[in-house]
């Protein structure tokens, strides 16, 4: 049986002490999804920091599939690392920058557990170009399950341009690049590679409700990579969205 009480304080420890950490001992190692939101949970409660929203991962069917998981891998967003378009940061901050083109929504309401794509809209404030800036604890990458327990490799989000008129979804699946310092990172011009932001939403409303939570007004999620996910070391990162607008903040040399 793991021990979500040895796996989260040190979890935990490495997050409020910004160190690095080896994989977690076996006894602590969590063996399904399950378990890894056991101590995902726990570790948020021992750090001490506020959730102000949430991030998906895993956000596409075909990775979905390649799982057996029936939707988006959830972990939280917190407060001081969400960042305004052009920011800086700096690399005493992220570990393993990880750059992520994505969509990000501001919730105006709370959505019932049994939101639809369609329900869930009206309860949605703005929608947003961005760019998640996702780390890990670990010295190695590790599987889904662990990278789960690690507040599923939380880091920063950049909260870039406000996308008008998002209701008619022009924006959806236009081709997207990732880049840093003009070097191109990702590129993805596949509708099917993107991830569908409005029903990740839906599926996180009735996620969080078997919890025993829910979304509330003024929650930032993003939902999910536009783009494989890279690493990058330091400089200008932008996340591009062909006709609609880019996304840029600093990850500044420490």
């Amino acid at each position: 049986m793991t021990d979500i009480t040895k796996a989260s304080r040190i979890l935990a420890d490495a997050f409020k002490q910004n160190i690095l950490i080896d994989p977690l001992p076996a006894d602590a190692s969590p063996v399904d999804f399950d378990t890894a939101y056991e101590i995902q949970q726990a570790t948020l409660a021992l750090t001490g920091a506020k959730q102000t929203g949430w991030k998906l991962s895993v956000a596409t069917r075909a990775a979905q599939a390649g799982l057996g998981i029936e939707g988006p891998l959830v972990g939280p967003l917190l407060d001081g690392r969400i960042i305004e378009n052009g920011a800086t940061i700096t690399t005493n901050d992220v570990h393993f920058p990880n750059i992520e083109a994505e969509i990000a929504v501001v919730m105006a309401s709370t959505p019932d557990g049994n939101a639809t794509i369609d329900t869930v809209l009206d309860h949605i404030k703005s929608v947003h170009l961005a760019i998640e800036i996702a780390d890990r604890r670990y010295r190695e990458r590790q599987g889904p399950v662990a990278t789960l327990a690690d507040l599923n490799s939380t880091g920063y989000l950049v909260l870039g341009p406000e996308i008008t008129n998002w209701r008619d979804m022009a924006f959806l699946n236009v081709p997207v690049e990732t880049r840093s310092d003009d070097k191109i990172l990702a590129q993805n011009s596949d509708p099917a590679a993107w991830p569908d932001p409005f029903g990740g939403l839906a599926y996180l409303a009735g996620f969080l409700a078997k919890r025993g939570t829910h979304l509330k007004a003024g929650d930032v999620i993003t939902t999910g990579a536009c783009a494989v996910p890279t690493l990058t070391s330091h400089g200008r990162i932008e996340a591009i969205f062909d006709g609609i607008g880019t996304a840029h903040a600093t990850i500044k040399a420490g």
